[in-house]
């Protein structure tokens, strides 16, 4: 994770392309002819790398105003889905402000994973792709926890079979477009919440490998 928090940088060809000053050939005659600065330097070399966020960057001496990714948590509801657009139901965009509803923003912006329907918790948004592919791959070891509201109380042997069968691993057949795929629960704790007399929780812990599995009831 420490990897992540580090400063990225970019190509300062693709900044620039990507802010609107033309295609990367348009860029590199640009740098050539000794209009772009950064940090009050001349900057001629299409491939240094630069960072967004903490160098400044002039244009024929005006600071450009670069788009910055866009970072959101949202508290998904039930009834939700995790899509830009669906026939039948509301989905997580619609419940965005109209300023990420629209333009190059809305294009790019995108679900870190998704939770089903009828599972409610964090969701995160986001127009970095690099984050995404960090969070969600196997590679990565981040782990997710879900918690899963029992509609009725279990015997203390049901419960322990719970745990069994969610300790030796899940495995979960292909379905639509997703591929078959394992499960296994890394931590599992098991207890009785005393304001909730007719619900118990069961706190999953996945570490996931293949697409994200929400258990809504058991």
């Amino acid at each position: 994770m420490t990897e992540m928090l580090k400063q990225k940088t970019e190509r300062l060809d693709k900044i620039l392309s990507n802010g609107g000053f033309g295609s990367r050939k348009d860029v590199k005659k640009l740098l050539h002819s000794l209009r772009v600065t950064v940090n009050g330097t001349a900057a001629t070399n299409p491939s240094m790398h630069v960072c967004p966020d903490s160098d400044v960057i002039c244009v024929d001496g005006k600071p450009v105003e670069l788009n910055r990714h866009v970072y959101l948590m949202l508290n998904k509801c039930k009834n939700v889905v995790s899509a830009n657009k669906d026939g039948e139901h509301q989905t997580v965009f619609d419940l965005l402000p109209d300023e990420y509803r629209a333009g190059k923003v809305f294009q790019e912006l995108h679900t870190v994973g998704r939770l089903d329907i009828d599972t409610e918790g964090l969701l995160l948004l986001t127009t970095d792709g690099a984050l995404t592919h960090v969070l969600i791959s196997p590679k990565s070891h981040i782990s997710k926890t879900y918690l899963v509201f029992l509609e009725n109380p279990e015997t203390s042997g049901a419960k322990e079979e719970i745990c069994r069968k969610f300790e030796a691993g899940i495995h979960i057949p292909a379905e639509d477009n997703d591929g078959e795929a394992d499960k296994k629960v890394l931590n599992l704790r098991l207890f009785l919440l005393n304001w909730l007399k007719s619900l118990q929780d069961l706190e999953l812990n996945f570490h996931s490998s293949g697409r994200t599995v929400i258990f809504a009831c058991l």
